[in-house]
């Protein structure tokens, strides 16, 4: 069956080096954030890992656009003590404080997106999936509010192809962008 080979307009987006030729901006891994300037310059993060995730925030206040292509969504725990007490406030987390397991962990994932994210389609896209079995835990305490920031984009559409100057979704429209951060822990 090569029905889509015949359906796919161009080659699909895998995240590989070729990917990326065209691309004339700067590429960056996630682990060089912090030395780099974002002031002013149109973002695009490809796939949210732990450090892109407690950055967000700071990349926000520096960069004039932030677009995140949100592959899947990811568990994410507070980071601080202080959400962290918050959501074991409930009689079940408060009597079994010592069984952090990945049941709880999820559980506290998932009410802590519920406090920090009111829109409820938003609240929707970022709703990871609780029956996987390799579950990966981000901690940032600003993510979820950093995605609802005015210059923020979540972007959940597939990665159709990177372009000289932005990224085109398979809804057709191109994210232009000056700089491309990638996860670090993927191969490129």
């Amino acid at each position: 069956m090569d029905t889509f080979q015949k359906d796919a307009p161009c080659p699909v987006f895998k995240n590989l080096p070729e990917d990326y030729a065209e691309f004339q901006g700067d590429l960056i891994q996630s682990d060089e954030i912090k030395q780099m300037n974002f002031m002013g310059k149109n973002v695009a993060i490809i796939n949210i890992d732990q450090n892109s995730a407690s950055l967000l925030s700071e990349l926000c206040d520096q960069a004039s656009q932030v677009a995140v292509f949100q592959i899947h969504p990811h568990f994410v725990l507070p980071k601080s003590e202080r959400f962290t007490h918050k959501l074991i406030q409930h009689p079940l987390f408060a009597k079994n404080r010592r069984l952090f397991n990945n049941r709880i962990k999820s559980l506290l994932a998932l009410r802590f997106l519920e406090d920090q994210v009111k829109d409820t389609w938003l609240k929707h896209l970022l709703m990871p999936n609780t029956a996987i079995q390799n579950k990966v835990f981000l901690k940032a305490d600003l993510y979820y509010a950093s995605l609802q920031r005015a210059n923020c984009t979540l972007v959940t559409w597939p990665i159709v192809k990177i372009h000289s100057h932005g990224i085109q979704a398979v809804t057709g429209h191109i994210y232009a962008c000056d700089c491309i951060i990638y996860n670090s822990n993927e191969k490129m």
